[in-house]
């Protein structure tokens, strides 16, 4: 059975007449007789009833009359669906995201984004840089926003911000009145960073940096995210480097300084390479945002 025929029987049930639903459908009257017989010849019931040029639905036509057009509305629905999804205007998007993209991208992006497409529903997963980067390649996400570097070769990346890192300590430190802080000046002073396992690269690069300085870096705690980093701060524990960012989840009694020479951190949005539609949809609209705002 073929929705043609469903459409063909529509039209003659309401019509109740062959040659006004000829007309409407737009094809001849005999050709449109053979296809209603075929069609009650494969349901195995008469779904009209012939009487001279009148013509009446059977009990069995009303009960399929209201199927078909049930059938009719579900498929034309779905080829609506369909090409809206195509068309990247409809669907699901799963984000991972770190703390900086919380508080720098979303803002902006999320509500921009929601107006021009109401119908897509984003969920968004706090993760990682690795576990982002394992949930794309197990099609688990559609992006992610991550620090970079990560490896480019499997995904496509466009970096979004620059960060410099700042140094977070409490405000009765020796160094809080300071403009501007020197790796040499946080020599031997006890540091809350960030853990090497959660960002492997960060911690390099402010190992890095003491080095160069060649000042001694005294890590008392490793911490895996930066409101545990202020909080341990904001308890005189020791001093933190932080991404700039964290200005504004400061607590009080604590205070943010520019590094005299910082490192930089890069934010980028990324993607699975070769993922397109609605996550290419996503993806170019971030960038395009973020582009407009820096003009």
């Amino acid at each position: 059975m073929e929705l043609r025929h469903l459409r063909y029987f529509v039209a003659v049930a309401e019509e109740l007449n062959f040659r006004k639903a000829a007309e409407r459908l737009h094809i001849a009257r005999p050709p449109l007789s053979v296809q209603i017989r075929k069609l009650e010849m494969e349901v195995g019931a008469d779904l009209l009833s012939r009487g001279g040029r009148n013509i009446e639905l059977t009990q069995a036509g009303r009960v399929f009359l209201e199927r078909a057009r049930q059938t009719l509305a579900h498929a034309n629905q779905s080829i609506v669906l369909a090409r809206q999804t195509a068309a990247g205007e409809i669907g699901q998007l799963s984000i991972g995201y770190n703390m900086p993209a919380g508080f720098r991208v979303f803002p902006t992006i999320v509500p921009a984004f929601k107006k021009k497409w109401p119908s897509i529903h984003l969920t968004f997963h706090d993760l990682k840089i690795s576990q982002q980067l394992e949930g794309l390649r197990r099609d688990e996400l559609d992006v992610g926003f991550v620090w970079l570097p990560i490896p480019e070769d499997e995904f496509d990346t466009q970096e979004l911000l620059q960060e410099p890192m700042i140094v977070v300590l409490p405000e009765n430190h020796r160094l809080a009145s300071q403009p501007v802080i020197s790796i040499k000046d946080l020599s031997g002073e006890p540091l809350v960073i960030i853990s090497r396992a959660m960002d492997p690269e960060t911690f390099r690069g402010i190992e890095q940096m003491f080095r160069r300085a060649k000042a001694k870096m005294n890590v008392v705690y490793e911490l895996e995210n930066s409101l545990t980093m202020v909080n341990f701060v904001a308890m005189g524990i020791g001093c933190s480097l932080l991404p700039d960012y964290t200005r504004r989840i400061l607590q009080h009694g604590t205070i943010g300084i520019p590094l005299e020479q910082p490192m930089f951190k890069t934010l980028a949005i990324i993607k699975k390479k070769g993922r397109g539609d609605l996550v290419e949809s996503f993806y170019r609209f971030t960038v395009g945002s973020r582009h407009e705002e820096m003009l």
